[in-house]
């Protein structure tokens, strides 16, 4: 083992900064010799990636703890106070149902408030969306949610919003891991005692008059009939996480009078008991729903713990079809475009804002509605940055965000993608719908007769620790080097490098300059036929991801095209 590994897991073993239960953990390791599991715990810190810092939960550098969500926040705070003008603004800090997310919520307002700067923590655990809401309603710096998403309970997170409610990019995120690295020692970061700071109003708690006020911003977005939600049957289940703070009282305020809340998974649980993961592209965590569905329910919806994520499942021909989030996405959006138009509310320079994985599906129908369509990198991060640079340049009104996995996004009462928002939107849809004898997959087959049928698909290889970032690395590398000729039987056309910001054409000796995004460690290969597969690393899991976007005739012809392409394409 590196004496440096060694050097730092004896710090932590003996240092009074660590609490001794913190102490005790590394000890242990270091007694045991267990000498794989102090290099993961100590090779490196924690760092920012798409969704900002996650990992799992112990005593380590490279490990979620009360520690480095402290050293997080000790720069975070540096780096605010760098600019004294936005100082006093205050910074605005929620929480899930994970285990230690309030004591890692505490550690942050701590730190904060050590530095003088104001801390709105909410007193109850609270969905992102509700959080990125708040950041823009207290107009302040910058916002802290302690999440992990959709991952297994042995994970948290600490992720960074900024003073326009998204999360933060270039070169703000950056700056801020100066600042953090900076922290050479965890006994020089700032703090203040909480209940004093508490006493001294350094930190106020944010009660259910931030849920009223997103609840009214929510509703002035809804176009639904209340008449028509009133017949369709709901079942909701939060999966042990936020979302049953805020998604039932949603529905019930746009008068869904048929709903059922999924009573075994609507207690908040960080060992999220019921599933085995508590993602809602998992379609087992749809089980308890399904099993308490009546004959005149017609739609199950399910949150991810944070609530900023949206999994559904449509009663079509009495047999329950879940839909992936390209499909839920291309309906919200084409039912949004839909009502606006109907109502001369749909902007002459409207664009729609998704990721560069997300179905060609989506922008078809944007453009069908006369919108222009703007392209960034995975992470919702960079379609609310996206959308805010249009605006703030004057080259279009944001109306429609959307990624695959789940997110989706209108109106400017948040920067980040919204699960409640979306329950509430696609409830609406599927109310409509049923009240003309239809279902959501209904409307799904007639957008493939207009634009085509389109297959969109995801799969994932799960290489943990060291040794599996190392064979990531070298992956990418090889597609680099060695890229495919074809694919499933489908020719090579071009290559996109999002790292090199170049564009690739076989055959030619000379690339093109690329569509200039910030640089990321995408492939995007282009097939005939109108095929597309996008590899890339996950910026918060262990894993290499692997996006297919097909298009044809019918979806016999399509399926079979990419079952040949993952034939050839995975290991």
């Amino acid at each position: 083992m590196k004496s440096s590994i060694d050097k730092m897991a004896r710090y932590w073993a003996n240092s009074v900064t660590f609490d001794q239960s913190t102490r005790a953990e590394v000890q242990k390791l270091l007694d045991g010799c267990n000498e794989e599991e102090l290099i993961e715990r100590f090779i490196s810190p924690l760092e920012f990636g798409t969704g900002g810092m996650r990992g799992i939960m112990g005593a380590g550098i490279n490990r979620m703890n009360r520690y480095t969500v402290r050293q997080a926040t000790e720069g975070l705070a540096r780096y605010i106070r760098e600019n004294p003008s936005d100082s006093h603004a205050g910074v605005v800090i929620g929480y899930d149902s994970r285990h230690h997310s309030f004591l890692f919520a505490q550690s942050a307002a701590e730190v904060l408030a050590g530095h003088g700067i104001p801390v709105y923590l909410f007193k109850k655990l609270a969905p992102t969306p509700l959080i990125s809401f708040e950041v823009l309603r207290q107009k302040a710096i910058a916002g802290i949610v302690i999440t992990a998403s959709h991952n297994p309970p042995e994970y948290n997170g600490y992720k960074v919003y900024w003073k326009n409610g998204g999360q933060i990019i270039p070169p703000e995120d950056q700056e801020i891991i100066q600042q953090v690295r900076g922290v050479a020692d965890m006994g020089d970061i700032s703090s203040m005692d909480f209940g004093q700071a508490l006493k001294e109003g350094k930190i106020q708690w944010l009660t259910e008059e931030s849920d009223a006020a997103y609840l009214n911003a929510l509703d002035e977005l809804a176009l639904g009939s209340l008449e028509q939600n009133e017949k369709a049957g709901i079942i909701y289940s939060p999966l042990h996480g936020t979302g049953v703070r805020s998604v039932p009282s949603m529905l019930q305020k746009r008068g869904f009078k048929k709903f059922t809340l999924v009573a075994e998974q609507a207690e908040p649980d960080g060992n999220f008991p019921t599933v085995t993961s508590p993602n809602p592209e998992d379609p087992g965590v749809f089980e308890k729903s399904i099993a308490l569905a009546g004959p005149d329910d017609c739609l199950i919806m399910a949150n991810d713990p944070d609530a900023d994520r949206l999994g559904v499942m449509v009663r079509h021909d009495k047999e329950w079809h879940r839909l992936n989030g390209n499909q839920v996405g291309v309906l919200l959006l084409d039912d949004y475009l839909k009502k606006l138009q109907a109502s001369g509310r749909l902007p002459k320079d409207g664009a729609l804002v998704l990721t560069n994985v997300t179905s060609p599906l989506g922008k078809k129908v944007a453009q069908a509605y006369g919108l222009q369509v703007v392209e960034t990198l995975t992470g919702f991060k960079w379609i609310w940055a996206a959308a805010s640079k249009m605006e703030n340049e004057g080259t279009g009104t944001f109306v429609f965000g959307m990624e695959e996995s789940l997110g989706y996004l209108v109106g400017h009462n948040v920067g980040d993608k919204d699960g409640v928002w979306a329950a509430m939107a696609f409830a609406e849809l599927t109310a409509a719908l049923q009240a003309k004898g239809q279902t959501p997959l209904d409307q799904l087959h007639v957008l493939y007769q207009q634009f085509g049928y389109h297959l969109d698909d995801l799969e994932t290889q799960t290489l943990p620790g060291v040794e599996g970032k190392e064979k990531i690395a070298a992956m990418m590398t090889e597609f680099r080097q060695n890229p495919p000729q074809q694919i499933g039987g489908k020719r090579l056309q071009q290559i996109i490098d999002f790292q090199e910001n170049v564009v690739i054409t076989p055959g030619s000796s000379t690339a093109k300059p690329g569509p200039g995004l910030p640089r990321s460690n995408v492939l995007t290969f282009y097939l005939e036929d109108d095929c597309r597969v996008v590899v890339r690393p996950s910026g918060t899991e262990p894993k290499i991801k692997y996006y297919f976007n097909l298009q044809g005739a019918n979806a016999e012809e399509v399926a079979e095209s990419l079952q040949k392409i993952k034939k050839d394409l995975l290991i």
